[in-house]
């Protein structure tokens, strides 16, 4: 693996500001294929409106000293992080450079060599300069030439629908391998202002929405790109498609997601689009009962009625409007074992048909179920757990469940009383 550094190069050459031809020998002092690949990059870009400007305000020493530190210090740790991802050091160069507006990353070749380009006028323009974002930038890229060895990067986007899918997928891809080298499945460097828990709470409308655009022969554009957004949101695309690369590895490896074909890719987004956790309307609650199996009646009876009043929060998993699992949240109790303080939810239920376990399905809803608490602002989560249930216990374990309470005495025995701190 081969870093390059060109900030210093870079504030020498253009210390009196951006002049094209400079910019070219520079280029070419890189790569001779450079300076053609960045221009017809850009070529569609008004240059004098909307390339100069901002490579004039990035050419700044302060700024550009900024990204090189950062560059500098995570670079120097990189190869920690890939052996979580490689059998051994990949074959690529990180070359830090001054672009045309191509992109703060991207994963491309030079010269025959993979690469990963990372542009110092647009990580200065989305204030990206810092260890963290310069962390997530490089690592992301990696993914791309990760997903480029292992599978099946380049899918031919001859129509809009598969310029859709191929976009969301290849990114997903990325963005999983730059969860797995960071070590966090909920790193996004766009998670700015709220970012994160919009598109976790938007998810269901974000799929149905791409979904409709791919059916109508529309554009997808607005999903990707800081410069585009959906409903006023940047980059949803990289959330969505990180989230449909997860749906696929219920069933697949990360291997084997990176080699489908398109076909496959298609079948399973439509599925994905219409796999939701939504609230239990009252009309649907008898739909539930081959996943409860059933309740007494009358404690059947004051569930329903308890759904109806808000008092226990019900949400069901369903793939293609089949009723595949359940989470129940209950936010008060007359029960002395479930005395709930303020703040305190009480997680009630959380069952998934027995065909479709193992699938990670009961992973989702509880993850759900913690989002759903801490949106609403509890800062607690109490469960009761059968003391031989060794499955739930490691999953409730797994998101930060903590036991704080046993010899608890039900009708079937002893249970674990476990909480877990909503941060």
């Amino acid at each position: 693996m081969k870093i390059i550094n060109t900030c210093d190069t870079i504030k020498t050459l253009f210390a009196d500001g951006f002049d094209i031809r400079t910019w070219r020998k520079y280029a070419n002092g890189i790569s001779k294929e450079l300076p053609a690949k960045c221009e017809n990059d850009a070529k569609e870009y008004d240059f004098e409106k909307n390339v100069l400007p901002v490579l004039n305000k990035a050419l700044q020493a302060d700024k550009i000293d900024l990204v090189s530190d950062s560059f500098q210090s995570v670079t120097a740790t990189l190869q920690e992080n890939l052996s979580k991802l490689f059998d051994k050091e990949p074959d690529i160069n990180i070359i830090l450079y001054l672009g045309l507006c191509n992109g703060a990353g991207w994963a491309t070749t030079l010269d025959g060599q993979d690469t990963v380009l990372l542009g110092v006028e647009k990580i200065i323009e989305l204030d990206w300069g810092d260890e963290t974002n310069m962390c997530a930038l490089i690592l992301h890229e990696i993914g791309h030439l990760w997903h480029k060895h292992n599978g099946n990067l380049h899918i031919p986007e001859f129509t809009k629908r598969r310029k859709g899918i191929a976009q969301l997928y290849c990114e997903g891809v990325a963005m999983v391998c730059e969860h797995i080298l960071c070590g966090d499945d909920d790193f996004y460097h766009q998670d700015k202002n709220g970012w994160l828990d919009w598109c976790y709470k938007n998810e269901n409308e974000i799929k149905r929405e791409y979904l409709h655009r791919l059916d109508a022969g529309k554009s997808v554009q607005d999903f990707f790109g800081d410069w585009c957004s959906y409903n006023g949101h940047s980059d949803v695309g990289y959330f969505l498609g990180c989230r449909f690369v997860h749906f696929l590895m219920k069933t697949h490896s990360l291997k084997e997601i990176a080699n489908m074909k398109y076909r496959s890719l298609n079948k399973a987004f439509a599925e994905f689009a219409n796999t939701v956790i939504e609230p239990l309307a009252i009309e649907d609650y008898h739909k539930c009962a081959n996943i409860w199996n059933m309740l007494a009646q009358p404690l059947a009876d004051t569930w329903k009625a308890e759904i109806a009043s808000g008092t226990r929060l019900v949400f069901v998993y369903k793939i293609n409007g089949e009723f595949i699992g359940e989470g129940a949240l209950v936010l008060h109790t007359d029960d002395p074992d479930y005395t709930i303080p303020d703040k305190r939810v009480y997680v009630s239920r959380l069952i998934v048909k027995k065909e479709y376990r193992n699938l990670c399905i009961g992973s989702e809803i509880l993850a759900f179920l913690i989002r759903k608490a801490k949106e609403s602002g509890y800062t607690e989560m109490t469960i009761g757990v059968d003391k031989d249930n060794t499955a739930a216990l490691h999953l409730y374990r797994k998101y930060g469940f903590t036991e704080v309470l046993f010899d608890g005495k039900d009708e079937d025995g002893e249970y674990y009383k476990l909480m877990k701190v909503c941060h």
